[in-house]
């Protein structure tokens, strides 16, 4: 068998947006993958319906699919050179085609001046979209103009003055329904009921959201938009608007929310489980988008991660219900006739279409079964350490063509959030090294998600117990590998796993070579710079530039770069918002000044989340910048 390459994502195929029909006897669905000659992700709708499955689009640019009835799709798509080169020049336009499964081509049936970002169908056969909405009246100039917080976001936005609003769409007319400062975050429908999260600011967005519906024409506030409450998410269960609300007193903004009823005088409690809806384990080998909650007649659906596993839930008539355990992926959902669907990647297999039944997926495609059976895939292999009287749960993966009596290098991978969760589901980068060579081994810390809010909690101290935890799985994979040469270990990670790759490195020289990727390394810096800083930044260091900046300081890895004596290189992009390259060109900075050897690599046009949606060739060369840096240092 072949070992995996970075360029087997050129043979990666994406499941997606998957979508039963309202009968619950057809299923639409989304097959992305790697287009190598156009340097672009191509997209296309598929229908699975009796065992067989065929393909509906050719266009390569369908993302979203809705069901208008049983034999009837439609989609957003760009299918003329006029239309495409209308939204090149920054001309807000979405285009809307519908198809018959009875027959023929798609057919236009629907434009609207709006750049729509989702749209969902009502009953009566109108629509509601959530689009962007410019109040600024500077239109489209050779400047921008920021006057709010924040004033871009990530992937190269600018967001001064900028909302997304929500509109009803009948007879191909959007009115909007909410006013032009609100920020709509959520919304979904049931018949002819919309419910959705906004929260109405000028200058500076707060954490403050609140909850209402529409119906029959008419907004009826059920949650006050205020600092009281915040809101993650709304939806329906049993035809009733449900909201997840906390109040952030316990363990601020990233306090797990409870679920309400609500409409029916004060919010009601249904069910609180200390975990997030619509939640799950990482992984870099899905694209596209989807749901992650559902509901279908009396039941309410969702995803969400229980320790290192994600499952799928569902509250009913008897309460609380674990549905499916596992320890890939439940990337999206979808819920209709009594069947239950979903895309996922699992353990050693790639992204394939599932229908859950009796507690068990159940295969519907096999679309990557080439790469699942002719590729030599590291299985990976839980482990546990113990540290301060928690377990420290995580995995490590073997080296292709793992010989007993030889010694091997071994990198060391950190998830970003930090309340974010790995599980043992399939990641192409860690696939990569283990074909090259390494163990690699990760975990979660405390700060992750996936076992209650309690153990996800590192507010204001940001490298201390997380990064105990992190030397402690390290200490414990060395003790259980002794074939890991202690000489010859490399550390890795992105966001806030960039942060702690930088933290580490300032604070022991066990490793001998890093790569730090959109990475935090100022917390002062990233206060200013990043579009959720004055937000996350406040709350996560439980202080501020101006009152707390030597507390700020203390746990910025900028702080000990004077200390750094590891060979490490910085991933950053450029539209990287999140943490804007500022922060990897600070460390790149010191570490250089240091004498040590440094090197940034900076992407053009890309995101916060270049390693999991950046252009096919950026993805490829990010692997192989951290791949060659790892081996020029550690083999």
């Amino acid at each position: 068998m072949r070992r995996v390459q970075i360029e087997d994502i050129y043979d990666y195929r994406y499941v997606s947006a998957p979508a039963l029909s309202p009968d619950g006897k057809k299923i639409a669905f989304v097959i992305s993958h790697p287009d190598k000659e156009t340097n672009s992700h191509f997209s296309d709708l598929f229908i699975y319906e009796d065992g067989k499955q065929r393909q509906l689009t050719q266009s390569h640019d369908v993302k979203t699919v809705l069901w208008l009835d049983d034999e009837t799709l439609m989609f957003p798509s760009m299918r003329n050179e006029k239309d495409k080169n209308a939204v090149k020049a920054g001309e807000p336009l979405t285009v809307f085609y519908s198809l018959s499964l009875k027959g023929g081509d798609p057919r236009e049936c629907l434009r609207l001046p709006l750049k729509v970002g989702s749209i969902k169908k009502l009953a009566d056969g109108s629509f509601v979209c959530l689009a962007k909405s410019d109040f600024s009246g500077e239109g489209d100039l050779g400047w921008e103009v920021f006057e709010e917080l924040p004033f871009w976001h990530d992937g190269g936005t600018y967001s001064s003055k900028v909302r997304d609003r929500l509109y009803i769409v009948k007879d191909g007319k959007a009115d909007p329904v909410t006013g032009e400062r609100e920020q709509v975050n959520c919304v979904n429908v049931c018949g002819n009921d919309v419910v959705f999260v906004s929260h109405d600011y000028e200058g500076v967005m707060g954490n403050a959201s609140g909850v209402a519906l529409y119906k029959d024409g008419k907004r009826i506030q059920l949650v006050k938009d205020s600092d009281e409450l915040r809101c993650r998410w709304a939806g329906f269960w049993n035809g009733k608007p449900i909201a997840a609300l906390s109040d952030c007193k316990k363990f601020g903004m990233l306090q797990i929310p409870e679920v309400y009823l609500l409409g029916e005088g004060e919010p009601r409690l249904l069910f609180a489980n200390d975990e997030l809806i619509g939640s799950g384990v990482l992984c870099d080998s899905a694209f596209g988008s989807g749901e992650k909650t559902a509901w279908d007649g009396e039941y309410f659906y969702y995803t969400t991660a229980e320790d290192t596993s994600a499952v799928l839930r569902r509250f009913g008539p008897g309460g609380l219900e674990t549905l499916v355990k596992t320890g890939g992926t439940i990337d999206y959902i979808t819920v209709a006739g009594g069947r239950i669907v979903c895309s996922r990647v699992g353990e050693t297999v790639l992204s394939e279409l599932y229908e859950i039944r009796d507690g068990a997926f159940v295969p519907l495609t096999c679309l990557n079964e080439k790469m699942n059976t002719e590729r030599e895939i590291s299985a990976p292999v839980p482990l546990t350490a113990v540290n301060d009287g928690f377990e420290i749960h995580g995995f490590v993966l073997k080296p292709a063509g793992y010989e007993e009596g030889k010694t091997y290098p071994a990198v060391m991978d950190v998830h970003g959030g930090p309340f974010t969760a790995y599980g043992s589901a399939y990641y192409h980068e860690m696939q990569v090294w283990a074909s090259r060579g390494y163990f690699v081994f990760f975990c979660d810390p405390r700060g992750s998600e996936g076992r209650g809010a309690a153990f996800g909690d590192i507010r204001g101290i940001y490298g201390t117990i997380d990064y105990s935890d992190l030397m402690a799985f390290t200490d414990k994979v060395l003790e259980t590998y002794p074939m890991i040469d202690k000489e010859r270990l490399g550390v890795t990670g992105g966001s806030y796993g960039g942060f702690m790759t930088n933290w580490i490195i300032g604070h022991t020289d066990r490793f001998h070579a890093a790569a730090s990727q959109r990475c935090i390394a100022n917390w002062i810096t990233f206060f200013g710079t990043s579009d959720i800083g004055p937000t996350f930044g406040l709350d996560q260091c439980a202080g501020d530039p101006w009152n707390d900046t030597e507390k700020l300081w203390d746990h910025s890895p900028l702080k000990y770069a004077k200390n750094i004596k590891t060979p490490t290189m910085f991933i950053h992009s450029d539209r990287d918002y999140r943490c804007w390259m500022v922060e990897g060109l600070q460390m790149l900075s010191a570490i250089r000044l240091n004498g040590v050897d440094t090197r940034l690599c900076l992407f053009h046009n890309e995101s916060h989340g270049l390693g999991r949606n950046g252009l096919p060739e950026n993805k490829i060369r990010r692997i192989r910048e951290i791949s060659d840096w790892f081996d020029k240092y550690l083999k």
